[in-house]
């Protein structure tokens, strides 16, 4: 077994914000790097966290830190060559989300990664590992809500209502930016990981605020990434899916809801599960047993992304340490791809106006 698991970073965003706070309560880690084009706000997070080398370059982190596990959170357009690079230095790799910017990439990764029997390449799907979501899993599993007719997958947030918010990457389609990758990517995700593949789809697209600031150059810039996706997605099993995630709600909205031809079951972020077992029933609401103390207590940021990237991240720490190329119940780069077919599929749908296959 590995004494310690070294650990690098490339990126600073998500990282700095939710990752490195929670690794605070991981044992058996030591943090050897941090690459980002930005190093003096690089190296005032490595300086806060404990980080050993600071880089610019991240091959030069590869080569200068040997970290056994490379966490990658920049943005989608470095997912391939970071994941690359990581794979073939010998490291396990956590890949952030969405996977690449295409199915046609997120093929080729995965390609990479089976050619790496012996590491780890996983998607940085946290929240699978969350208790209420594991229930609604084994209910699944029993077949307790009977044939799934219909579920839904919400994300409403108020995050790209405000014009002043600059232009980056999080505008530019090219990079990998918009609301379906973000975050459609996570609903895919959890539909897949609980009824299985999708069909077909029919999806659209939209952009809420047309330009954004610039603020290297002060100058307006034309977004051309989504602020609203949403899609009518039907499954294999002939269920119906309606997925929305959006950055132009009014306020917060996260939430699942399953429903079959003998029960239903809906969660909620940072709420309750309410589920019934009888057709039609009023839901009642689910005790599920949480073996972490408060997010307070714990001295993370008050969300379940941080509460289960946590959980995900000691498992993840575990397997490296016990030397395993697999970790049951995470996200690979295999379901990376498969939830990228289904992203680009509701793009073509946007752009045809029809439905589309996932091919």
């Amino acid at each position: 077994m590995t004494d310690s698991v070294r650990i690098a970073f490339f990126g600073n965003g998500f990282a700095r914000k939710v990752m490195l706070p929670c690794l605070r309560q991981v044992e058996g880690i030591q943090l050897v790097g941090l690459a980002s084009p930005t190093l003096e706000r690089a190296e005032a997070t490595a300086a806060e966290f404990g980080i050993e080398r600071v880089s610019s370059d991240h091959v030069e982190i590869l080569e200068k830190a040997r970290p056994d596990l490379v966490f990658i959170t920049t943005p989608p357009h470095r997912h391939y060559d970071q994941s690359r690079d990581t794979l073939e230095a010998g490291a396990h790799v956590v890949c952030e989300k969405p996977m690449a910017l295409s199915a046609a990439e997120s093929a080729a990764m995965v390609e990479l990664s089976s050619s790496h029997p012996d590491r780890l390449a996983l998607l940085d799907h946290e929240l699978r590992y969350d208790p209420k979501r594991r229930q609604i899993e084994r209910w699944l599993a029993d077949g307790r809500f009977g044939q799934i007719h219909h579920a839904s997958y919400v994300v409403d947030t108020p995050g790209r209502l405000d014009p002043t918010t600059p232009w980056t990457w999080w505008s530019d389609e090219s990079r990998g930016g918009g609301m379906l990758g973000a975050l459609g990517s996570h609903a895919v995700d959890a539909i897949r990981s609980f009824l299985g593949e999708f069909e077909e789809v029919r999806g659209t697209l939209a952009v809420g605020i047309k330009e954004r600031t610039d603020p290297l150059d002060g100058q307006a810039k034309k977004v051309t990434a989504d602020d609203h996706a949403s899609a009518c997605l039907r499954l294999r099993s002939g269920a119906i899916v309606d997925l929305r995630v959006s950055g132009l709600g009014g306020e917060r909205n996260h939430a699942i809801n399953i429903t079959g031809e003998t029960g239903a079951v809906a969660v909620t972020e940072q709420g309750e599960l309410r589920a019934s077992f009888t057709a039609g029933a009023p839901l009642e609401v689910q005790t599920v047993p949480d073996e972490l103390e408060s997010n307070e207590d714990l001295g993370i940021p008050n969300s379940d992304w941080a509460r289960n990237f946590l959980r995900y991240s000691r498992k993840i720490v575990a397997a490296v340490r016990a030397g395993q190329s697999t970790l049951p119940g995470a996200a690979t780069f295999v379901d990376g791809h498969e939830t990228q077919k289904v992203l680009d599929a509701i793009r073509v749908s946007h752009h045809d106006a029809d439905w589309v296959s996932v091919q």
